[in-house]
């Protein structure tokens, strides 16, 4: 974690067991996510004190690359020492399962990779029939047509122009896309 956790309390008195609970909790997500960048706990309860049947809520704000993950849940039931700490556990197991759902997403999230751009010169042109053929910088000829132009720049092309663009694999072979004038 690259920042501090921060730790408030509401209406709630400060609690050593209470605090390292959630400090072994917090080191239980990291372990789960190392990407979590920083991590806000809020415990608070109402203002008004009673000894039984208090409602304690645990807010959990962590922040990530991505959209951040706000947890909160609220116990009311039993003791007030005991409740807090009910509290605590369930919003963070909550994170944790709201955190492996959140990987399993994106695990299965393909990334798409896109080839290098490379650089070349028209070796032959064709302008009425709107194709021609690059030779790249590595050597290889590449197929390309007005079609791959990012801009309307078909008039400029002549042979020996240079030009930047994009080696591509189709049905009958390499053919540039995205092909720009290299200026």
């Amino acid at each position: 974690m690259q920042i501090e956790p921060i730790i408030s309390y509401h209406n709630v008195d400060h609690s050593l067991a209470v605090e390292n609970l959630v400090r072994r909790r917090i080191k239980m997500l990291e372990r789960r996510d190392n990407r979590i960048t920083e991590c806000e706990v809020t415990m608070e309860a109402p203002q008004k004190r009673k000894p039984h049947g208090r409602v304690f809520k645990v807010r959990l704000n962590l922040h990530l690359p991505g959209p951040d993950l706000s947890i909160s849940r609220e116990i009311a039931q039993g003791s007030a020492q005991d409740d807090l700490i009910l509290a605590v556990n369930r919003a963070f197991t909550a994170a944790e399962k709201a955190l492996k759902k959140r990987k399993k997403k994106m695990d299965g999230i393909e990334v798409k990779h896109h080839p290098p751009v490379l650089h070349g010169e028209i070796a032959e042109l064709e302008p009425e029939l709107g194709y021609g053929w690059v030779q790249a910088d590595n050597g290889r000829k590449v197929y390309f047509q007005r079609d791959s132009l990012t801009s309307d720049d078909w008039e400029r092309l002549d042979k020996g122009t240079r030009l930047r663009f994009r080696e591509m694999q189709g049905d009958k072979g390499a053919y540039a896309a995205s092909v720009t004038i290299a200026d």
